[in-house]
């Protein structure tokens, strides 16, 4: 036998086999060089010796990282449905004298081929797009940067390496998958599952139970820190709840279908459900997938963008003024700084301008009806306990208020305190308001907060030293003033008067913390949310690439598998318009629903996606909602033409004469 006699015929069987094989070669292309690109720009930013470049490196290589994980299982999902379409052909090969080993060496062959293709490709296209998709990232964090083109020979290597070994464990599974069946097995394996698939009742109720719990954990989260606890749970019920529910509670609800009478005994209906019951136990996992893809999509595209959109009230919100110095409180603090930062603005000429400041105390605290328990640290059950004083808090609200020794105005997030009063190390607080959420403070936490407004200064010293004195030092609190305000002047100096800041007040100001601002804290923002979104974007894309070819190869398969069926109900009476109609009713009815239950998905989540993106400091729920709906309406229409593209090839394949 000649010796390149399997190689020849590895690449015949490709070329025969081209329409499962041109999508899965243009696939693994688009995903190696998604991965390449990854890593190459993550190298890139860290050769850049840009500011802030480590937190974006490390950002990027962890998103390599997953990005190799993720492209790995869809290669090897994806493979899975080449293989199935083709065990008829393998078996062929054995009744033709063909022994296990022989296809085994053939199979060696197209994985070879395959793997070269897709890696040769997936880096030389990653090479070329790699820089500019780093002058992208640099665009959107606001960078400018020259175009310099470079191969990071270390993401080569890697590349090679991770797909070298992904394709290698392909050829394994498809080699032990070969040699566990028997020839007549893979001959006739396309003709298995015609056995009708019994109702699972007890993996239905569980699946329903699965989801319900995720549904629910999702809708009682009442803070950002729980929903950080929750959210993996949560993701993780969902996943199985859906699962169960499109293996086994699609079969229950197609075989309730077929009870309906006056619904059943319809042409259109009678082939589309009984086709679908044979089918379902085939397509469930395959739909569940693109139903758990599609959420991805739409969860990290519409998250990506609120972000980055919503850079600016992020900012602003922890940045209420222009300049902000914080410092240990004491009774002076306020006059101290005050007068400071007037003298150092006066030498770069700049007044001050709408400035604000409050003495505060913060801790965390467990609720018990209406009584507070203070404790050492923040976890997901416990709030965010704030004071200030009413001095300061009239002034910046421009309210008027009074208080008399032991009462408290309060705001309170989550569940508020029933009763008129509430009690918190050992002190008794009567409520005299409820007050509206501060502005002036920044209320963007992962913890639930609360807001209690003390008569005067002294009280806040008193709780501190009782909280200390509470925990027996294990915890150390003390009170801080924060000052922020604008600038007015020529903002030729500013970048000077910000580095000179911190010195010129540590001279008068004792215990000076922070001075921060926020043009160069914007900096860091758009650095940060940018990357999001440039790894967002890879996360879509390779989110979109796996649901297409699931898709594709559905429709394939399904259009193999239904097409002699369709053939005896065209012999049997039939018209090509009833046939068309079926296939259009049955695909509909079968590809559509994972797109709906992604929308539920996405619905049910929104709460508690709103929770996570506090941890963020976005507020602004609103705009998440419309890049929500927008995502929604942009993925369906992407759907709505993959179906399309895909419907016409099941009709081909059903339609084609034998």
């Amino acid at each position: 036998m000649n010796r390149f006699f399997y190689s020849r015929l590895a690449v015949t069987n490709i070329k025969k086999n081209k329409s499962l094989y041109l999508p899965y070669l243009l696939a693994g292309t688009l995903i190696i060089s998604l991965f390449y690109i990854l890593s190459s720009v993550s190298i890139m930013v860290g050769e850049s010796k840009m500011e802030g470049g480590s937190t974006m490196g490390a950002l990027l290589v962890m998103s390599t990282g997953i990005c190799g994980f993720f492209s790995l299982i869809i290669l090897f999902y994806i493979n899975s449905f080449i293989i199935k379409s083709r065990k008829k052909e393998f078996g062929l090969y054995s009744i033709l004298g063909m022994e296990k080993r022989h296809i085994s060496i053939v199979m060696f062959w197209e994985v070879l081929i395959t793997g070269a293709v897709c890696i040769l490709l997936g880096i030389v296209g990653g090479a070329v797009f790699s820089q500019l998709l780093f002058l992208l990232l640099l665009k959107i964090i606001g960078v400018p940067a020259a175009l310099t083109f470079q191969i990071p020979l270390s993401s080569v290597l890697t590349t090679l390496i991770l797909y070298g070994a992904g394709f290698a464990v392909v050829l394994v599974f498809d080699v032990i998958g070969v040699a566990r069946t028997n020839p007549i097995d893979l001959l006739h394996s396309s003709k298995k599952g015609e056995r009708e698939p019994k109702s699972h009742w007890l993996l239905t109720l569980f699946g329903a139970l699965a989801l319900g719990g995720g549904y629910v954990l999702s809708w009682t989260v009442q803070a950002p820190s729980q929903a950080l606890v929750v959210f993996l749970p949560a993701v993780l019920l969902v996943i199985i709840g859906t699962y169960c529910l499109f293996t086994a509670g699609s079969i229950v609800f197609l075989k309730l279908l077929r009870k309906n009478r006056s619904y059943y005994y319809q042409p259109r209906n009678f082939i589309s459900v009984s086709g679908m019951i044979y089918r379902m136990k085939q397509n469930a996992a395959g739909l569940a997938s693109i139903c758990i893809l599609a959420t991805s999509v739409l969860v990290t595209l519409s998250s990506t963008v609120s972000l980055y959109i919503g850079e600016e009230d992020i900012l602003h919100s922890q940045y209420p003024r222009q300049v902000q110095v914080t410092c240990v409180a004491d009774e002076q603090s306020s006059s101290v700084v005050q007068s400071a930062v007037a003298d150092h603005a006066k030498e770069y000429g700049f007044t001050v301008e709408n400035a604000l400041g409050y003495t505060n105390l913060y801790f965390p605290a467990t609720k018990d009806g209406d009584k507070f328990n203070a404790v050492q640290s923040y976890d997901a059950d416990t709030y965010n306990i704030n004071f200030v004083p009413l001095q300061d808090y009239n002034r910046n609200t421009g309210s008027n208020y009074t208080l008399k020794d032991g009462e408290a105005l309060l705001y309170m997030e989550a569940e508020p305190i029933q009763s008129a009063s509430f009690t918190l190390l050992n002190r008794h607080y009567q409520i005299k308001d409820r007050i509206p959420v501060p502005e002036f403070m920044d209320t963007n936490y992962s913890t639930s907060y609360v807001l209690i407004v003390l008569p005067e200064y002294s009280d806040l010293a008193s709780v501190c030293d009782d909280y200390n004195k509470y925990l027996g030092g294990k915890a150390e609190r003390t009170l801080w003033y924060s000052y922020s305000y604008d600038l007015a002047g020529d903002k030729a100096q500013l970048q000077e008067y910000y580095g000179t800041l911190r010195d010129s007040l540590n001279k008068t100001v004792p215990r000076l913390a922070q001075t921060e601002n926020i043009d160069n804290a914007r900096k860091d923002f758009y650095r940060m949310y940018g990357t999001f979104l440039f790894v967002g974007i890879f996360f879509v894309t390779l989110f979109l690439i796996a649901t297409v070819l699931i898709i594709y190869y559905k429709q394939i398969t399904e259009g193999y598998d239904d097409h002699d069926r369709f053939q005896i109900m065209q012999k049997v009476g039939m018209s090509d318009k009833e046939v068309r109609g079926t296939i259009q009713k049955q695909v509909l009815m079968v590809f559509f629903l994972p797109l709906g239950m992604a929308v539920i998905h996405i619905a049910v989540a929104f709460k508690v996606l709103c929770k996570l993106l506090l941890a963020f400091q976005l507020t602004n729920t609103m705009l998440f909602l419309v890049c929500t709906i927008g995502a929604v309406l942009l993925f369906a229409i992407l759907y709505f033409v993959v179906y399309q593209l895909t419907a016409r090839t099941y009709y081909r394949i059903v339609q084609a004469k034998n």
